[in-house]
Parts: structure tokens; C-alpha cells; sequence
């Protein structure tokens, strides 16, 4: 089901409260809210879709698929790596996406109860499924699971709106681990704030 996140005043000035750096960016941008969904199967299988591609290619992939195969882990599972293709998938993307369904069949991932689990336990499922890194396991989190402390170093734009924040020109681990300790446990507002900032035309 379609979800909207967002944040309670409190929560933004408690950000700031942490880091006031951040107060130029909301008095200039203003609330921040983004969607998400929280069908942990369907959403993992979209996320995989996704990787590597245009936002505009995934749209078209992510229709066609849905369209011919509606998710339906039997079908996906028995499909062959060629019909898959047909909806414009990569080698690979089709056996990933197979993994993730036989996995919803024999459980091995438990899709319906994960939101019960703790974030480790999510990644430690998760990250058994090929196609599947820290990354995907990280955005999952934010806008699946819709967890408050969640800040992806892996993620380029986080990286980015990070280094414009604090006028770095590299942000390294030992760094990043740094500002992660000073913002949590509010991590996933900062992350909006941090894409925000790094996508924000002068």
C-alpha cells in the first residue's frame, strides 16, 4: 500500500537542534514528504528492477512487467529467463527477480512478517538474494519498512548533499560514521535533507 512519509515539527527541530547547518535549507526549501509502499515483496522486485537504469526506463519496465506477470510469484518463478527479457529486463535482472520470487514461495524470506523484524535482521535476509546489496537493503528500509534512522553511505546523492553541507570535497567512512553518530536517531530526515540538497539548482 501506497504510504506517504513525513516528519512532525518536533522532530524537525530536533534535527536541527543537532545540526543548524540544516535551518538555511528548510526555511528555504520547506517540508519535505516522499512515497513509498509497504509491500515488501512487490517493492524488492521494483527496486531490483530499477538498478542501473533512467527513472523513465524503470517506469516502462516496472509496467510491462507488472502487466504480464502482476507479481504473481508462481508465475515469475516458472517463467523462463527469456520471457522475462520480454519485458526489457537484463539477464541477470531475470534470474534476480526469480530468486526473489521462489524465495517468497518457500518462505525463505518471511516478506509478510519483515516489518516486525529489526533492521539487521532485514539486511540479514535480504542480502542472501543475489541482486540485492547494501544499497537496495538500505532504501527498503527507508521506504518500505519506513524506518526513522537510516543513512546510506552508498548512495551518491546522500553523499553528495553531505559534501555540499559541510563543504567537503570527498566525504571518506570515517567521516561519514562521524555525522551518522551526530544525526541519529533522526538519519532519514537528514538523508531527505541530504538528497535535497545535493539535486537543489542554484
Amino acid at each position: 500500500m501506497i504510504q506517504y512519509i513525513r516528519f512532525e515539527p518536533h522532530e524537525i527541530e530536533q534535527l536541527l537542534q543537532k545540526e543548524p547547518l540544516f535551518r538555511f535549507w528548510v526555511d528555504r526549501i520547506g517540508p519535505i514528504e516522499r512515497k513509498g509502499d509497504d509491500d515488501a515483496y512487490t517493492s524488492l522486485i521494483d527496486s531490483v528492477l530499477a538498478q542501473q537504469v533512467s527513472g523513465s526506463a524503470a517506469a516502462s519496465i516496472t509496467k510491462r512487467f507488472s502487466q504480464k506477470f502482476a507479481y504473481d510469484p508462481k508465475i515469475i518463478a516458472s517463467a523462463s529467463v527469456e520471457d522475462l527479457r520480454s519485458c526489457g529486463l537484463s539477464g541477470n535482472k531475470a534470474k534476480y527477480v526469480q530468486g526473489i520470487a521462489k524465495a517468497k514461495l518457500d518462505q525463505s524470506v518471511p516478506f509478510d512478517s519483515l516489518h516486525q523484524k529489526s533492521d539487521e535482521e532485514i539486511a540479514e535476509y535480504l542480502l542472501k538474494l543475489k541482486g540485492v546489496g547494501p544499497w537496495t537493503v538500505d532504501m527498503m528500509l527507508i521506504f518500505t519498512f519506513f524506518r526513522r534512522d537510516v543513512l546510506s553511505y552508498p548512495d551518491f546523492g546522500i553523499r553528495k548533499g553531505i559534501c555540499r553541507l559541510y563543504g567537503l570535497d570527498a566525504l571518506d567512512q570515517k567521516c561519514y560514521e562521524q555525522i551518522r553518530t551526530k544525526l541519529s536517531p533522526h538519519l532519514t530526515l537528514a538523508s531527505f535533507w541530504f538528497w535535497e540538497i545535493a539535486g537543489f539548482k542554484e
